[in-house]
């Protein structure tokens, strides 16, 4: 992402925050999310047909359904990984990996009812074929068990086991049987008696018994247990021979099934991809239909028009505070656009609006506005105040030039450049000098650059776009209320932009804003008097 976006970018135009706020489901659908890359120049159509697929989500009635399959799908990246490497996958693994099969049929069902002519989702591979090597039995149940139809060896294995189990009991129950008749007492249900020491006889008795043996003791009580017979012994001898078979035939199956998952290895893991690009779309359709963002207009023309635009991070922060957040038109249709107007006009918030728009329609997003008509671009710039260089020892205004120079280095590319109050941090005379020469040279470049100025006659230029912040909207002085608060200053911005041809005076409401903040009236007074 880094070439299309430094990571200074991403944190200044939040497009980390609307990132995290994409929650696919499944671990497929984070990878996806994580690996996804923009749609640049070029890639119109593609992003045009993205688009389509995430309005056919928003549109499905069977949304939910695949969101309740997705929420069953469990990670086998490791168990499908196992099997190409011949390794012979537990039961546990089998497991995994036929839910995964039932889960991946069924959320195909899905998806080939949602796609039709106009619009192609990706659509799942089933493998009934890989399916039915594990429920061989045909019972369609979620579990896996090796069931006795996996080989003619097996089942008879397990038949004599039966057969010696059930011999072994009938045996037991008969000297159980007899053991209680013999000598009235009753053994409970592991065949043991517990019989008191002050009961000597009874003790003295039971110690001859020849099918009884001591199995426990302690100072108040013996415990006796049937003993078994030769004949017993010999039948569990012969049990545990055939245990030790029955888990080498098992060995075998699984062994065979895994070679079989390996066959099929590929189309799983193509399978997952796609859960993974079906799960991102999904999450893509949620946060549009969360957000209330509408499907953006592709062209191919170096131009952005937005209508109601809002960033969507200060929208959550204000709501908040119980602050009504004023969504922004915005209409660039030059190389160049300077941004001008009072302090606390919200032109930095513009700047950042733009980028986060134009960031999500390149990432294959629906975009916060009502309308929005906007080229792709190849590298997506914002420089609104560089906090790393200035840990890094950098000044103010070092930061902007290093800002400047990344900006400069990637405006012969089709790029959009947001620069805030370039020049800033210098002094006034040699700010305004490169802020001109730099409008004069990103003027001639392919890209689109849009700045934030307080410096007259930047954008007196016909090549230059300026647009201005309507600014304070009160009528007049008399009607200015101090309340000592800087907070209050939103109650009479308007934060509306409006177009102004070759305007040279930049608006100066920073004593207004001043006086509404609280500040001295004496101070006010001298300030007017430099004015």
């Amino acid at each position: 992402m880094n070439s299309f976006m430094t990571e200074n970018t991403i944190k200044n135009v939040n497009f980390d925050y609307i990132f995290n706020e994409l929650k696919p489901i499944t671990e497929y659908g984070v990878k996806a999310k994580q690996e996804a890359k923009p749609f640049v120049k070029g890639q119109e159509a593609d992003l045009k047909t993205e688009f389509n697929k995430i309005r056919a989500f928003i549109e499905s009635r069977q949304r939910r359904d695949i969101i309740d399959v997705l929420k069953h799908i469990k990670n086998i990246l490791e168990t499908i990984q196992r099997a190409k490497s011949n390794q012979v996958l537990d039961e546990v693994e089998l497991f995994e990996i036929k839910n995964f099969l039932i889960l991946v049929q069924k959320m195909d069902r899905i998806l080939r009812g949602i796609s039709n002519t106009d619009i192609k989702l990706l659509q799942l591979t089933p493998l009934p074929q890989l399916y039915k090597k594990l429920d061989p039995a045909n019972e369609k149940l979620n579990t896996f068990y090796i069931y006795d139809e996996y080989s003619q060896k097996l089942k008879e294995i397990r038949s004599e086991k039966r057969q010696i189990e059930k011999t072994i009991r009938l045996l037991k129950k008969k000297i159980k049987e007899e053991i209680q008749d013999k000598h009235n007492i009753k053994l409970n249900l592991k065949d043991e008696a517990t019989i008191s020491k002050s009961q000597k006889d009874k003790v003295n008795e039971l110690n001859k018994e020849a099918n009884l043996r001591v199995s426990g003791e302690n100072y108040l009580n013996i415990i006796y247990k049937i003993k078994n017979t030769d004949e017993i012994d010999e039948y569990e001898k012969k049990y545990e021979v055939l245990t030790h078979e029955e888990d080498d035939e098992e060995y075998k199956i699984r062994q065979e099934i895994s070679v079989s998952i390996k066959e099929f290895s590929d189309i799983l893991l193509k399978n997952t991809e796609i859960i993974g690009e079906i799960d991102y779309l999904i999450a893509k359709a949620n946060y549009a239909q969360k957000t209330n963002s509408i499907e953006p207009e592709i062209i191919n023309e170096l131009q952005i028009t937005i209508k109601g635009g809002r960033n969507l991070k200060l929208e959550k922060t204000l709501k908040g505070k119980h602050i009504e957040y004023v969504p922004i038109d915005l209409n660039l249709n030059k190389n160049v656009v300077c941004i001008t107007g009072a302090n606390m006009g919200g032109k930095t918030v513009t700047l950042r609006m733009t980028g986060q728009i134009a960031a999500m329609a390149s990432f294959g997003m629906f975009v916060p506005c009502e309308y929005a008509k906007l080229c792709l671009f190849e590298h997506i710039f914002i420089s609104a105040g560089d906090d790393q260089s200035i840990e890094k020892g950098l000044s103010t205004f070092g930061a902007e030039i290093v800002n400047l120079k990344e900006a400069i280095k990637n405006s012969d590319r089709r790029s959009l450049i947001l620069i805030d109050e370039l020049a800033g941090g210098t002094n006034p005379k040699e700010g305004y000098a490169i802020t001109k020469a730099v409008v004069n040279y990103l003027k001639k470049k392919g890209c689109i650059t849009v700045l934030t100025t307080h410096y007259d006659n930047v954008a007196n230029d016909r090549d230059i776009q300026n647009l201005q912040v309507k600014g304070l909207k009160f009528p007049d002085e008399a009607d200015l209320i101090k309340e000592d608060s800087i907070e209050e200053v939103q109650k009479y911005m308007d934060y509306r932009l409006i177009e102004v041809k070759y305007s040279s005076d930049i608006p100066k409401d920073a004593l207004k804003i001043a006086k509404i903040a609280g500040i001295d009236e004496k101070i006010i007074k001298d300030a007017e008097n430099y004015l």
